[in-house]
């Protein structure tokens, strides 16, 4: 009897564990159910999404980044076009665009929702790229370029950083949350602000100015990924542009004292139209980003001599921007010489009977922190500019091609 109850009792227990097994086995695949549930729910919050998006950028899957964007971004561009400009992605071409954005970190902060519509918090860190493009040149030196010292730096994490808060704004389309780009308000942007820095390079300070700054408002007013990176950016060059005009008198005072011009001459350039070849030498202790050669033509002699036409003309142009290495970003410096050319464009009219005289226009001092290169032993500068007239431009038969009296 014992052994029959025994025996029975032991299939109760071994029922009892198997259920219990069940039980353990169903609540665990519930969990994991419902895990998996919570994860696909947060995959597709705003800020999931955000979170993949950066996830697939930082892994090069720029076609999956693509396809997260807005049905009518996607209208706009095509995926050929968006890898020349991913939002989010640093603005240097192919060759330098990888290597940057893996020394470049995002910190994902909060969401916030009105509706359909969302906006995610990234930090961004990254190299500051007209700095570091400036101090590799430096250390290049005149005669090499800092492309060949980037990779060097990347890897060692030696290199200028900037760090600034950014947004990722979504829209909902489908049940399903999408970056928002807006390429075509951001396109447009953009082209306003090559115009602002073409008037930058002008000298037109007043209309640079005012064209960065409705530009930076808007894109703070924009909501579109990577609107405030851009923003940033950009207000890092009115920064520059704000003091290259208040320092006008000071750069005035400096080119006249400090800056002279040599061996003018006009010859024919290769395209064999008259041009003006001759060399500019800083005398002084200031770096200098551009310089602008003014040739202003008279007709007349002595107290008859009037202005018939003035062209000026860039002979160094620093540029504000990263130009991924592709030209050196070095300054006139203290000391230097530096030769020039350009292309008259007066009308033929004008330089049949019209004297050229050719004098510094203006100049804009370097307002970056980089280093300046050493210069290599130069041949002996030529003298300090002194008062009068400046230097002449001689023609083909080495006479002087200016008038006979300095206008006044």
């Amino acid at each position: 009897m014992r052994t029959n109850e025994g025996s029975h009792g032991g299939d109760n227990r071994c029922r009892t564990k198997h259920r219990d097994r069940a039980w353990r086995a169903a609540a665990a695949a519930l969990a994991i159910a419902l895990a998996a549930a919570i994860s696909g729910c947060a995959r597709n919050t705003p800020r999931g999404v955000a979170i993949r998006y950066l996830a697939n950028l930082r892994q090069y899957k720029y076609a999956v980044c693509y396809a997260m964007l807005t049905k009518q971004d996607r209208k706009t561009r095509t995926l050929a076009e968006f890898l020349t400009e991913i939002p989010m992605g640093p603005n240097a071409d192919p060759v330098w665009f990888r290597p940057i954005l893996r020394a470049t970190t995002f910190e994902i902060g909060d969401e916030q929702r009105n509706g359909n519509i969302a906006s995610v918090e990234v930090r961004v860190t990254m190299p500051d790229l007209p700095l570091w493009e400036r101090t590799l040149d430096a250390a290049a030196g005149m005669d090499r370029s800092g492309a060949e010292l980037a990779e060097t730096s990347l890897k060692s994490g030696n290199y200028p950083r900037v760090t600034f808060d950014d947004l990722i704004y979504l829209l909902k389309e489908r049940h399903r949350w999408r970056v928002v780009a807006a390429f075509a308000r951001r396109d447009h942007l953009v082209d306003l602000q090559r115009e602002a820095a073409a008037a930058y390079r002008e000298y037109d300070f007043p209309t640079a100015i005012a064209g960065y700054r409705s530009i930076i408002a808007q894109l703070r007013g924009l909501s579109a990924t990577d609107a405030l990176g851009l923003a940033y950016r950009y207000a890092a060059e009115l920064d520059q542009i704000e003091a290259a005009q208040a320092q006008i008198p000071e750069s005035r005072a400096y080119a006249a004292r400090n800056l002279s011009l040599s061996d003018v001459a006009m010859r024919m350039s290769e395209e064999r139209v008259p041009a003006v070849f001759g060399s500019i030498v800083n005398h002084g202790k200031r770096a200098i980003d551009n310089v602008q050669i003014a040739v202003t033509w008279y007709s007349g002699r002595g107290k008859d001599a009037k202005t018939a036409y003035t062209e000026r003309h860039p002979i160094i142009v620093t540029p504000l921007e990263f130009t991924d290495f592709s030209r050196p970003v070095i300054p006139l410096l203290p000391g230097e010489r530096r030769p020039f050319g350009f292309i008259l464009t007066a009308p033929v009219s004008v330089q049949q009977e019209a004297t050229p005289y050719v004098t510094v226009g203006a100049i804009v001092f370097t307002q970056s922190p980089a280093p300046l290169p050493k210069l290599k032993s130069a041949s002996a500068p030529a003298e300090a500019p002194r008062a009068g007239a400046p230097p002449p431009i001689r023609g083909a038969d080495n006479r002087a091609a200016t008038p006979s009296r300095s206008p006044k």
